[in-house]
């Protein structure tokens, strides 16, 4: 018969084991609970995915509630081997718009691309002014605006020029370019191979804006920006820009922010993976009241009226806010920063819109860790 002891012995043992076997599923659940919810398999990811979304995050943290595991993908595995896109290369373009007058905050946009590592960066000039300054020494467009209305400079020239985006955004489309459209004052962090975003498999890529329109984000819980997208060259965006576009091209005076929420919200009749709006959704927390309860998490949606697959990308990833800053500053996983009405911070009185706006590059670098533009009136 087993003594006393040797019994106490044995359960001992089967408690420890139970015990290690517990901390280890724990710890195995802990590092899934980083997995980034696409609804992707993981075959379907980047070779570099399972690797990095883990490390990531460690250590970080991030204003918005979140850090994001997103644009991890590494160029020398999946990216570059051709795997995804047969023999040919895709051929991928960033573009933001300028006129005359925002001269020298497309050089700061630019430049701060090219450190960053970027080299498919173009300034698509509405003016013949603004092109020959530009084109010795910028990789340059010219689509003109025909009779800019100057005079009225938002629904009027403004209007003019978002209504030229969407028209020059479908125009590459249809020639089967892939298209990241951006503002120039957006602040670019880190360099992200946009490759990627093909192989994820959506046809469209939003970011966050903040409330406006202010009708469809009380209807709908949220609104996407005009001014940050990626486009896959594929029959759904194509589809999706004719919804967008509608007249706009012809009538000159278009509010492209208005428009893509519209089709995205009211013509689409999108099904989204979560439901952004669900109880336990991560919603900012401010006492900025303009930011409060804005939603932060990436979600996905299918629309079965083109076939379109859609992705929000999370708040973090994507950063944008009003003011809030260095609060709710993303954390170093972030890749692209839309700050707005934060002309406190700006130290550039007397200064107009474009130099402020060119400033705050210099503040968003010293107070939410960015990569240091060197700013300069040339």
């Amino acid at each position: 018969m087993l003594s006393l002891r040797s019994i106490q012995q044995c359960l001992l043992g089967t408690i420890l084991c139970l015990s290690l076997l517990m901390l280890q599923t724990s710890y195995n659940l802990s590092l899934s609970s980083f997995n980034y919810d696409d609804g992707l398999a993981d075959n379907d990811r980047p070779v570099a995915w399972s690797a990095k979304n883990v490390d990531a995050v460690r250590g970080l943290t991030s204003g918005v509630g979140l850090v994001t595991t997103d644009g991890m993908w590494s160029v020398t595995n999946s990216l570059s081997n051709g795997k995804s896109f047969g023999a040919s290369i895709p051929v991928i373009r960033i573009i933001a718009f300028t006129d005359k007058h925002y001269l020298n905050i497309a050089k700061v946009w630019y430049e701060r691309l090219e450190k960053l590592g970027y080299t498919e960066h173009y300034i698509v000039c509405v003016d013949e002014k603004s092109h020959d300054k530009l084109q010795n020494n910028y990789r340059t467009i010219l689509k003109p605006i025909l009779n800019p209305d100057y005079s009225h400079p938002i629904l009027g020239f403004g209007r003019q020029l978002f209504s030229l985006r969407i028209y020059y955004t479908r125009e590459l489309l249809l020639n089967g370019v892939h298209v990241l459209v951006t503002d120039l004052d957006n602040i670019f962090n880190r360099y992200v191979p946009l490759q990627g975003f093909l192989e994820e498999g959506y046809d469209v890529f939003h970011a966050y804006e903040m409330r406006y329109p202010e009708n469809l984000w009380r209807e709908y819980g949220f609104v996407v920006c005009a001014g940050h997208q990626f486009l896959r060259s594929s029959e759904a965006s194509i589809a999706y820009l004719d919804m967008v576009l509608g007249n706009c091209y012809e009538m000159n005076n278009c509010d492209d922010q208005v428009r893509y929420n519209i089709a995205l919200h009211y013509m689409l009749k999108m099904n989204w993976t979560p439901n952004p709006n669900r109880a336990n959704a991560l919603r900012i927390s401010s006492n900025n009241t303009e930011n409060d309860g804005l939603l932060v998490e990436s979600f996905t949606g299918v629309s079965d009226e083109i076939n379109l697959k859609v992705k929000v990308w999370d708040r973090d990833f994507a950063w944008r806010l009003a003011g809030n800053i260095p609060d709710k500053c993303p954390s170093a996983n972030n890749w692209v920063a839309m700050p707005t009405k934060a002309d406190h911070l700006v130290d550039a009185k007397g200064s107009n819109k474009v130099w402020r706006k060119i400033h705050l590059f210099s503040v968003w670098d010293d107070l939410c860790h960015g990569i240091k533009t060197n700013l300069s009136k040339s």
